[in-house]
C-alpha cells in the first residue's frame, strides 16, 4: 500500500505543492501587487466620483443660469411691450389732441368767415340803402319837380327800403 495516488499523470503530492505554491504566490501578490492596484482602482474610482458631482454641480449651475435668462428675457420683453403700448397711446393721445385743435381751428375759421361775410352783407346793403337813397331822391326830385324835405326825404327812402326788404324776402 505504499503507493502514491495517481490521479492522470498527477500525483496528490504534486496538486498540494501546486496548490501551496498557488496560495503562496496568491499571498505575495496581494502584499505587493493588490494593495497599490486597490489603492489605485480607489483613487480612480474617487476621481470618477469628484468629476460627476462636478458635472452635476455645473449642470445645475447652468441650468439655473438659464432660467434666470429666460426670466430677463421675458421681462425685457414685457418692458418692450409696456414702451411699445405706451408709445402706441401717446401717438393716440396726440393724434386726438391734434385732431380737436383742428377742428377748433375749423369752426373758428367758419366763424370768422361767417362773420366777415355777414359784415360784407350789412355793408352791402347799407351802400345799396345809400345809393338807392340817392337815386330814389334823384329820381323823385325829377318826377315832382321840387326838392324834398329832410323828413319827406327821410319817409320815402323808409317806404322803398321797405319794399326793396319785401321783394329780397320773397326771392
Amino acid at each position: 500500500m505504499g503507493s502514491p495516488l495517481v490521479i492522470g499523470q498527477i500525483t496528490a503530492g504534486d496538486s498540494i505543492v501546486t496548490l501551496v505554491s498557488f496560495l503562496l504566490l496568491m499571498l505575495a501578490l496581494k502584499k505587493v501587487a493588490w494593495k497599490p492596484l486597490m489603492a489605485m482602482m480607489e483613487k480612480r474610482e474617487q476621481l470618477i466620483a469628484g468629476n460627476i458631482d462636478d458635472a452635476e454641480a455645473k449642470k445645475l449651475e447652468a441650468e439655473r443660469l438659464l432660467k434666470e435668462q429666460q426670466q430677463q428675457l421675458e421681462d425685457t420683453r414685457n418692458k418692450s411691450s409696456a414702451v411699445i403700448e405706451k408709445a402706441r397711446d401717446s401717438a393716440d393721445k396726440m393724434e386726438r389732441e391734434q385732431l380737436a385743435a383742428a377742428k377748433v381751428e375749423i369752426a373758428r375759421l367758419k366763424e370768422e368767415a361767417r362773420k366777415a361775410i355777414e359784415l360784407e352783407r350789412k355793408q352791402a346793403l347799407a351802400s345799396a340803402q345809400n345809393d338807392i337813397s340817392r337815386l330814389s331822391l334823384d329820381i323823385a326830385e325829377k318826377l315832382i319837380g321840387k326838392e324834398l324835405s329832410s323828413e319827406g326825404h327821410a319817409e320815402l327812402i323808409e317806404e322803398y327800403i321797405e319794399r326793396l326788404a319785401n321783394n329780397n324776402e320773397v326771392k
